[in-house]
């Protein structure tokens, strides 16, 4: 007698356990390796003759302000893809009415990391080409973030 004979018929899951996993590990480690990235600039520089200028090409006595941002991948993301895969797993079995959720959710698991990542990217362009001295720099909340503002040298 093998296994095939004592299974009940309609007892199958609809996504299998080891796809989900697969699924969960693809979406988790593509985002963990894609969403980095920094970005730094300043509100002025150096003039030809090693004085120190602003944004408007005016002689300044000190250096001028310059920033850095340092993203990393966010906990929250990895824990909103665990989640709507484990969900996908509670809900594999479900019949009826309820049974477009499963597939609904594994899909969703690979659209939320591309999604934070097409956000981190269009934050990371544009922050580069649009700071001034004296604004605050606020990251995007769906990403780990080292600010630094300093003072060029």
């Amino acid at each position: 007698m093998t296994t095939e004979t004592d299974r009940i018929p309609g007892t199958r899951r609809r996504l299998s356990t080891r796809r989900l996993v697969t699924t969960g590990i693809v979406a988790v480690a593509g985002y963990w390796l894609l969403a980095r990235g920094s970005v730094g600039g300043g509100a002025g520089g150096v003039a030809g003759d090693g004085s120190w200028i602003d944004a408007h090409g005016q002689a300044r006595s000190e250096p001028p302000l310059t920033f850095s941002v340092t993203l990393l991948p966010s906990p929250l993301v990895v824990l909103v893809i665990v989640g709507l895969l484990a969900i996908a797993w509670a809900t594999s079995e479900v019949r009826g009415r309820l049974a477009w959720l499963a597939p609904t959710c594994e899909v969703a698991a690979l659209v939320v990391p591309v999604l934070a990542f097409a956000g981190l990217s269009a934050w990371i362009s544009g922050t580069g080409q649009t700071w001034e001295a004296g604004v605050p720099i606020s990251p995007p909340w769906w990403a780990s973030s080292t600010v630094t503002v300093d003072r060029m040298r």
